[in-house]
């Protein structure tokens, strides 16, 4: 048996006190306690129960009920007490007292009906379960109506959350717990178990009232053991006839019967279907009134339909999730054409004249699927080339929508404005103009002489252009202006000087901040980037130099613009 002291030690720890707890039945109490002494004599007994002439009339009533089934009518306390037996009396009086042990009236505007009708369920499920856990039937039954008696007491303390007692009642075992924690901070069974110690009700039954959810303590008896998983068991059968969710009910039920006694999923229903059949006959005998009973076949119909119900809602949902995914599809396919079309036109402003400009070499790549870099060149009619490089703040779309109109602007007024710092100051103005706030352009413009060699450059808040020879830095050519679509009336001055057997490299961030190992290039890199590479032929220069810095999978992390102007090599004279 479970140890008294240990139970009382438990019992201290929860915020519910015994002096809280409406008073117990005296008489009743004196019967139970006298049921469980060893050697009393059975007179004395029925002396002790006959003192309480109320408890005894209604004691022959409910023994002589058709629910409990003795096989001759008790007459007498004293015929009740030696046809019952201790036991079975103790179980019967404490049923009896229970259920009177509160006032209809003791909770303000609640009908306790409503919760021994509730109680009954499990009482009368518990009753069938003796069998398969080899216990005594009356003494489930017992379990069965007390283990919940907590619940009662705590709307008798709490009478303002009567309110919610259906949301209580609807509510499967687990989920009710948990919002006793929510609506009381403690839980029935809590509260139970400190209302069995206070009333010093049998130990047996103590621990089926505290420990049907969580399990009794490992040094509990067999018998008590089976007790409390009869009382869990019983809280799911009668959850399948009140909870909302009548599916999980069910299978729930199924898995708690197969688990602590092995039966079948077809026991477990035959079992369901005997408890709705009993109902109402053991509110006749315990003197409850019951509403109307739920058949278990209409319930399992029910528990079906739920099924159906959130099957046809997991396809649909199942359908509508693929819906999405195909509409994603559609739109991340129209989105890709739309960016191979503006790939496309980014392409188309890039220079095409390689060929027929043998000192120009440039070479463009984007991290993404439109760049917000550019390059042009183009002849003038007097034979000079026109250049530029730009780098557009910000990535994406409207980067690459700036940049075209950067473009598109340099090589139309570029045709008529050969001065490249009066160039820069008329697409300023543009930009400022029509730009979107808070995006820029940096850009470098020039125009080369090839005859003479000479340079005329300008630059708009960009990267240094690098002048090199053929084994070291002649000279670097910062920005002296701001980007372009910042200050409306910037000024942009010219930088002129004779390129002669060196090379211009005109190049953006992305370049600069490239990774060759774990290392950023910087400036020290990209000089003897280039200086590894003079030796090659311009034409294939800028992608040599390129490819140095792509990891394997060819990917960069930022567009990458590099444009080399050649001077007269030695060799060419």
């Amino acid at each position: 048996m479970y140890d008294q002291q240990v139970m009382e030690e438990t019992v201290a720890e929860y915020t519910v006190r015994p002096s809280d707890l409406p008073a117990p039945p005296k008489d009743a109490i004196r019967i139970v306690q006298a049921c469980s002494r060893r050697g009393i004599d059975s007179r004395d007994l029925a002396q002790i129960v006959a003192n309480d002439p109320v408890l005894t009339a209604e004691l022959l009533r409910v023994a002589n009920s058709a629910f409990f089934g003795l096989v001759s009518q008790v007459k007498s306390v004293a015929r009740a007490v030696t046809v019952l037996g201790n036991r079975a009396l103790r179980n019967m009086v404490l049923c009896i007292s229970m259920r009177d042990a509160l006032r209809k009236d003791s909770i303000p505007g609640f009908d306790i009906d409503v919760y021994w009708e509730d109680a009954l369920w499990r009482a009368v499920s518990a009753r069938h379960l003796a069998g398969l856990a080899h216990l005594d039937a009356d003494e489930c039954f017992t379990a069965g109506l007390l283990q919940d008696f907590g619940l009662l007491v705590m709307l008798y303390l709490k009478p303002d959350q009567v309110e919610h007692w259906d949301l209580l009642a609807r509510a499967a075992p687990e989920s009710r717990r948990d919002l006793e924690i929510e609506l009381f901070q403690c839980t029935h069974d809590e509260v139970g178990l400190t209302l069995a110690t206070s009333w010093d009700l049998p130990a047996d039954l103590a621990l089926a009232m505290g420990y049907h959810h969580d399990g009794p303590p490992q040094e509990t008896d067999v018998q008590d053991i089976q007790l409390c998983k009869v009382a869990a068991c019983a809280d799911w059968m009668a959850a399948v006839y009140r909870c909302d969710n009548k599916r999980i009910a069910v299978q729930r039920s199924r898995d708690l019967l197969k688990e602590h006694f092995g039966a079948s999923s077809e026991q477990a229903d035959c079992l369901l279907q005997k408890v709705t059949e009993s109902v109402a006959e053991a509110a006749v005998a315990m003197g409850m009134r019951v509403g109307k009973q739920l058949p278990f076949e209409e319930v399992l119909r029910e528990a079906n339909l739920r099924l159906a119900e959130e099957n046809l809602s997991y396809q649909e949902l199942t359908w509508r999730l693929e819906q999405t995914l195909a509409e994603r599809d559609r739109l991340a396919d129209e989105l890709n054409r739309e960016l191979e079309l503006a790939r496309e036109v980014q392409k188309s402003l890039l220079p095409h004249c390689e060929a027929s400009l043998p000192s120009v070499a440039g070479l463009n790549l984007s991290a993404k699927a439109v760049s917000g870099d550019f390059y042009d060149y183009y002849q003038l009619t007097d034979g000079r080339i026109a250049f530029c490089l730009a780098d557009v703040s910000g990535k994406g779309m409207n980067a690459a929508l700036l940049m075209a109109k950067s473009a598109s602007l340099f090589r139309c007024l570029g045709k008529g404005i050969h001065d490249p710092g009066k160039l820069l100051g008329m697409l300023n103005r543009e930009i400022f103009e029509t730009s979107i706030h808070g995006m820029f352009v940096t850009m470098v413009a020039g125009v080369f002489d090839p005859k003479s060699g000479e340079v005329v450059l300008s630059s708009a808040g960009h990267l240094p252009a690098l002048h090199m020879g053929p084994a070291a830095l002649i000279g670097e050519y910062p920005a002296e202006a701001p980007p372009l679509g910042i200050v409306p009336d910037s000024q942009f001055e010219n930088e002129t000087f004779v390129l002669g057997s060196g090379c211009l490299y005109l190049y953006t961030d992305g370049l600069l901040e490239a990774r060759v190992g774990d290392q950023r290039l910087e400036k020290e890199g990209l000089l003897r980037l280039f200086r590894e590479h003079t030796h090659l032929p311009l034409a294939a220069r800028p992608g040599a130099i390129v490819d140095a810095v792509l990891d394997a999978e060819g990917v960069v992390d930022d567009d990458l613009t590099l444009v080399i102007i050649e001077g007269t090599r030695p060799n060419a004279m």
